[in-house]
């Protein structure tokens, strides 16, 4: 991977989108994973998932699955800079978020650019919506995909031209608690293996 263009991706991920109604979370007197309101109407929505906290299931959801998920995971990105520190990232992310806190996304962004990477983290507040590519604070800033992709491939396609990939081997192994996760790049897709 030469380049990674993000809007509002989630450093830390949300457990409510994991395991769901286990957590039992209570917003507006409601039950509900997940809701999406308009001026006349408000939905409770579930998510319908297999991962749970109960340890006898074969779906249990342990600390492992959590780690190996976590972009704010210091010693994973060390481990990414030991293979490649040619890898750009580009973030959007809105200061407030109401999905994926920003304050996250900083920490990870910290240390990627610790680790010598080049990192451009443009957080949002007020003073940047201008109604046309940015257009609110909410997850995603109202950012079309096509406009985000317009203003900034180009730019990362022009630092790209003069890089060399330098990634020699096509997997990465990251090891969490009892397992290690291998992703190897495989023809067009990746594939993942775990070792106890």
């Amino acid at each position: 991977m030469d380049g990674v263009i993000d809007n509002s991706g989630s450093a830390v991920p949300p457990l409510n989108y994991i395991i769901g109604r286990e957590l039992e979370f209570k917003s507006k007197d409601t039950h509900g994973d997940m809701y999406m309101q308009g001026d006349h109407f408000f939905v409770s929505c579930f998510l319908k998932t297999h991962w749970t906290r109960k340890e006898n299931s074969p779906y249990f959801f342990n600390n492992e699955n959590y780690f190996i998920r976590t972009l704010l995971n210091k010693d994973h990105l060390i481990l990414q800079s030991q293979k490649n520190k040619n890898i750009i990232y580009v973030s959007y992310h809105s200061k407030e978020d109401p999905l994926t806190p920003a304050n996250f996304k900083e920490q990870t962004m910290q240390i990627l650019k610790i680790l010598g990477y080049d990192v451009s983290l443009n957080l949002i507040d007020e003073n940047k919506i201008d109604g046309k590519f940015i257009k609110n604070l909410d997850h995603g800033c109202g950012i079309p995909d096509k406009a985000l992709f317009r203003k900034e491939l180009p730019l990362m396609l022009e630092k790209l031209q003069k890089r060399k990939s330098f990634m020699q081997e096509n997997s990465i192994s990251y090891p969490c608690g009892n397992k290690v996760f291998t992703f190897k790049d495989v023809g067009d897709k990746f594939e993942l293996t775990i070792k106890d």
